[in-house]
């Protein structure tokens, strides 16, 4: 038997076409009655379920090639997150190593500051040495120095545990050298004509009004200010100082030594002894409590009941005066 091709074409009669046709009308008469419509649509149904499963195979498929994109990159970024993770604890390590060299740099610099400073401290004693400071042409450099260095300490002074450190040393010879220069009539001079009369004058105070653990130092700065104070136009600079007369307070009621006890009165003693002439030292003197003064009068330091009476005395004067 001969197999037809696709292309093939067969030679039929007209009456065997038409009994096909007839076979054909009569499949399609019985067939709905062989075939029930539930399968008929359970047919369709089931075409429409595999067109279904087809496309979900197809995005299972897609979302397996996403997977796996989305493994290659994980993968990818947690090799670089552990390269950077190991970096990261090289920089921690580096960075540790470098604030400890800070550290010790900050530390020495500080040893250095502290006792090149102590030692021209000990020269400014030398009224020579203080002229020779006065005449130069690095006085303003280092004055510069002090405020800058004072303010900076003010800033972190809170933060200082110990009394005495290498940065307390430092401000204290600063403060030292200073206090020296200011002892001399031209360096009192210089100060009120330099410029920073004012700004060390409200820092110093500054040290005296916050919690600076060295009694040392404030016992310096008030010396310091006693000293400006000598002079008449540095009287007053002191006097009009806003933070002048809680500071006084502050140290006379919470310091614990008799010796800042005794600076303080010397340089309220200061604005008494001028109240008839300078009108700051008026309304700084009509600030302090006469009973906190007249409490140091029985003090067991009898130079401090000395100067207590020197400024009652001066006080009494002032209020007999017309």
């Amino acid at each position: 038997m001969e197999v037809l091709q696709e292309d093939d074409t067969l030679e039929t009669s007209r009456r065997v076409v038409e009994e096909l046709a007839a076979q054909v009308r009569k499949m399609k008469e019985y067939l709905p009655k062989v075939i029930s419509p539930e399968v008929v649509s359970g047919y369709v149904k089931g075409l429409d379920l595999e067109e279904e499963c087809n496309s979900l195979k197809a995005t299972m498929n897609d979302q397996r090639q996403r997977e796996s994109l989305l493994s290659r990159k994980c993968d990818s970024l947690m090799t670089s997150a552990e390269h950077d993770k190991k970096e990261c604890f090289q920089l921690k390590q580096e960075v540790a190593s470098m604030n400890e060299m800070l550290a010790e740099q900050a530390s020495f610099c500080s040893t250095v500051g502290s006792t090149t400073c102590n030692l021209l401290w000990k020269m400014s004693h030398c009224t020579g040495a203080v002229e020779s400071i006065l005449t130069g042409n690095m006085l303003v450099g280092f004055l510069q120095l002090a405020s800058s260095s004072l303010e900076g300490f003010l800033e972190t002074c809170d933060a200082l545990v110990r009394e005495e450190s290498p940065e307390v040393d430092f401000i204290m010879a600063i403060c030292g050298v200073l206090t020296n220069i200011f002892a001399t009539p031209s360096g009192r001079d210089y100060l009120m004509t330099s410029g920073y009369g004012t700004t060390l004058t409200n820092q110093y105070i500054s040290v005296l009004a916050k919690a600076v653990k060295s009694e040392r130092l404030k016992n310096i700065v008030l010396m310091a200010i006693y000293n400006i104070s000598i002079n008449q136009a540095g009287l007053d600079m002191v006097a009009s100082r806003p933070g002048l007369v809680p500071a006084l307070n502050h140290m006379l009621t919470c310091s614990s030594t008799s010796g800042n006890h005794l600076q303080t009165l010397k340089l309220i003693q200061s604005l008494a002894a001028e109240c008839s002439t300078s009108y700051a030292a008026r309304e700084a003197m009509s600030q302090i409590s006469g009973k906190l003064i007249g409490k140091f009068s029985k003090d067991s330091n009898m130079e401090v009941r000395a100067v207590v009476r020197d400024i009652l005395t001066d006080l009494e004067q002032w209020q007999r005066e017309p």
